[in-house]
């Protein structure tokens, strides 16, 4: 099974800049890194990053 990470543009740049991330905000805010399977990441966007451009 695949997992999905959604991020903004800028989370994204700054990841394959450093090779490495300790997460969106709310990763940090919550303690754990939130991951998605394909099944729910459209959900996902929609719920948490509505209106977001560039994820």
């Amino acid at each position: 099974m695949k997992i999905y990470k959604i991020f903004r543009a800028d989370e994204w740049a700054q990841l394959r800049r450093d090779k490495v991330t300790t997460g969106a905000p709310i990763d940090v805010a919550d303690g754990y890194v939130h991951f998605s399977t394909a099944a729910q990441a459209q959900e996902t966007a929609d719920k948490h990053f509505a209106g977001v451009e560039g994820l």
